[in-house]
C-alpha cells in the first residue's frame, strides 16, 4: 500500500468512526425509501450479477449460509438454510427468515457455525474490510466458503459526499460515505491476506468481480 493510500485509509477510518450512527440512519433510510431491488437488479449489471450468483448459490444448496448485508432478502429464495444480517432494520422487516441487525465488523455468532458466507455488494461499503473478513473466517467452519461480489474498478476507498440523484429522487439524504471498487487482484489479495484460499476469481464484464474463498 502506498503512502497516499495509507493517508486516505486513515482519513476514512476517522470518518467511519465519527459517522457510524449516521450510517445506521442512512441505510435505514435507503431500505425504507429506495426501491433498490426494482431499480438496481433491473439493470444489465444487476441482471448479470444476480444470474451468476444464483448459479453459485445453487451449487451447494444445503450449506448453512449467512447472507452478509442481506438487504431485503432477495437472494433468500436460492438458499435453503438461511440467516440474514444487515445494518438496516428497515431491510429486515421486508421478509421472513432468521435475521439479525448488526454490523459486519462484530458478527454476533460463535465460532465455526456457518458452511458459507454470501456477501454481494457489501464489502465495498466498509472501510475496515480486514476486520470483517477476520470475523467471517471466525464464524466459518474449516473449509467453509465465502462468496464475495464487489463492483469492478480501480479505487478501493472511494470517498463520496455527493447525494446521488437516484437517492435524492426518493428523499434519501446521504452523508459522506465509502464506496470502493476492486480489480481481480485487489479482491484476491484481500481474501488471501485474511486466510482464504482462492477457489474462484472472475470478472463479470466491466460490472463486478466475484470470488470464492475457502477458509484454509
Amino acid at each position: 500500500m502506498s503512502t497516499k493510500q495509507r493517508i486516505q485509509l486513515t482519513k476514512i477510518k476517522e470518518l467511519e468512526q465519527s459517522t457510524r450512527k449516521t450510517y445506521f440512519k442512512l441505510y435505514n433510510s435507503v431500505a425504507q425509501k429506495y426501491p433498490e431491488t426494482k431499480l438496481v437488479h433491473a439493470t444489465e449489471m444487476g441482471k448479470t450479477r444476480k444470474k451468476y450468483l444464483i448459479k453459485l448459490l445453487k451449487s451447494t444448496p444445503n450449506a448453512l449460509t449467512l447472507d452478509l448485508g442481506c438487504n431485503d432478502g432477495h437472494y433468500k429464495p436460492y438458499i435453503r438454510r438461511y440467516v440474514g444480517l444487515d445494518i438496516a432494520s428497515g431491510c429486515l422487516k421486508k421478509f421472513r427468515a432468521p435475521r439479525l441487525q448488526a454490523i459486519a465488523q462484530i458478527l454476533p455468532f460463535r465460532k465455526n457455525i456457518f458452511d458459507r458466507i454470501f456477501a454481494s455488494e457489501t464489502i465495498e461499503h466498509i472501510w475496515d474490510r480486514d476486520l470483517v473478513l477476520r470475523e467471517c473466517k471466525r464464524v466459518l467452519k474449516q473449509k467453509g466458503k465465502i462468496i464475495v461480489a464487489v463492483p469492478y474498478g480501480r479505487n478501493l476507498y472511494q470517498l463520496s459526499s455527493k447525494n446521488p440523484v437516484g437517492l435524492r429522487k426518493y428523499g434519501v439524504k446521504v452523508p459522506r460515505y465509502v464506496h470502493g471498487k476492486f480489480s481481480k487482484e485487489d479482491l484476491k489479495h484481500l481474501l488471501e491476506r485474511n486466510g482464504f484460499f482462492i477457489k474462484l476469481l472472475v470478472q463479470l464484464k466491466k460490472f463486478n468481480v466475484v470470488a470464492i474463498g475457502v477458509n484454509s
